[in-house]
């Protein structure tokens, strides 16, 4: 009898897609960069990377599709391990790809400094590695702590002390999900900056080092965890299915948007956009997600890099939008089968097309406002910007179009 796994499956047209995708980002990013370039590259980039382990962790874990499975399994510490590195690892493996573009794509000077590209790859793929394996080792273990932070008497004084004092309500289960987020962020942070200087004073050696022990710390947290990883694990499902979804549900979901509020979006097209942007708020706030990737960049522009570094920021920024559609294609947001028998495979390209466009306005509203201040990027930087923002849109809801017909098939 043959065993269906509920691991996480890519398929292979996908992976190779995003693969070309990830190396032609790489070399468009990169590809002329002196190698100190491409290491100072790298650092911004992990600081980015870093915020979005601390953040998006909870989002890409919880709630688990395959909870009741799981518990029906009765799986053991050991393969619910290996299930959620499954998980992250097909959500994060482009971003180790990018790593080596990133260093070997070097299109100037492609067999130099081999050792010290390679060091840099690895130390780079295990600090993210260690950050992503930290950050799931504790949100796991979080459900029984924002569990009693929701219930408790203690948890009922912060909410009135912070509508009393603040003005602003919050609500406690949310807490320990806040310090893990500002804990992971610190480290990575800490860890990155404090790398640099060893790199200056010491060597780069030093540098791959403190890279590496975060993988070592993240592996001694899931050992430390582990033996009640699977009590956590159905907790925290519980818990976060509850606090992602306590208020979105029937028509209050529905009243978060309404048709008439997509403006941008043609008069034929909109149900259809409403459908996925409601289902999209259920699983993620992209609001809240697209502010805090401006407030980053912004950061990065706060350094003063070179106008072109910022400007394939401003690129990759904009790309990462895109993600939203690659949440749509998912079965359990939009099934083959309703997919089909609502619409043509041409309403869902234009859908997700159209859906991406509301990105738009906030993307030149913020680039004309970090012109004003910093003299950057200019108007030609940013009609690259967007001309690649709204190419790239098309082929990712081209590349939609494309799962939901092979799936119609089998």
């Amino acid at each position: 009898m043959s065993h269906r796994s509920i691991r996480p499956k890519l398929s292979k047209p996908a992976v190779a897609a995003t693969a070309l995708f990830v190396v032609a980002v790489g070399l468009f990013w990169t590809g002329y960069s002196s190698l100190d370039d491409r290491i100072i590259t790298l650092r911004y980039f992990l600081i980015a990377l870093t915020g979005l382990a601390a953040f998006s962790t909870p989002y890409l874990l919880f709630p688990d599709k395959n909870g009741a499975v799981i518990q029906l399994g009765n799986l053991d510490s050991t393969d619910l391990n290996r299930y959620l590195s499954g998980k992250a690892v097909s959500y994060t493996w482009p971003v180790f790809l990018l790593f080596g573009v990133i260093l070997f794509g070097d299109l100037n000077n492609p067999t130099g400094n081999l050792l010290t590209k390679l060091l840099y790859t690895m130390g780079a793929s295990l600090l993210f590695a260690g950050l992503m394996v930290v950050s799931v080792a504790r949100y796991v273990k979080s459900g029984p702590d924002s569990q009693f932070w929701k219930e408790s008497e203690k948890g009922r004084k912060l909410r009135k002390d912070m509508a009393d004092f603040f003005k602003y309500p919050i609500d406690p289960g949310s807490v320990p999900s806040l310090m893990n987020t500002i804990l992971i962020v610190l480290i990575g942070f800490f860890t990155i900056v404090a790398g640099a200087l060893l790199e200056q004073y010491v060597s780069a050696v030093a540098e791959i080092f403190a890279m590496g022990a975060i993988f070592l710390g993240g592996i001694i947290t899931l050992r430390k965890y582990n033996l009640t990883l699977v009590r956590n694990f159905y907790s925290s499902n519980a818990f976060f299915r509850e606090f992602f979804g306590e208020s979105l549900k029937g028509d209050e979901a529905a009243a978060r948007r309404e048709v008439e509020q997509l403006w941008w979006v043609p008069a034929p097209l909109k149900m259809h956009v409403w459908q996925f942007l409601v289902q999209l708020d259920r699983k993620i706030p992209s609001g809240r997600v697209v502010a805090a990737g401006h407030v980053l960049v912004w950061f990065i522009a706060y350094q003063r890099p070179d106008p072109e570094f910022l400007t394939v920021i401003w690129l990759l920024f904009a790309l990462v939008h895109h993600l939203f559609i690659l949440l749509t294609i998912q079965p359990e947001m939009a099934p083959a089968w309703l997919l089909r028998w609502t619409g043509s495979s041409f309403i869902w390209l234009t859908t997700r097309f159209w859906m991406q466009l509301r990105w738009i306005i906030p993307l030149l509203l913020s680039m004309n406002t970090q012109l004003f201040i910093f003299g950057t990027p200019d108007f030609n930087s940013q009609a690259i910007v967007i001309t690649a923002y709204i190419a790239t849109a098309l082929i990712v809801s081209a590349i939609g179009v494309s799962v939901l017909r092979k799936d119609i098939q089998t």
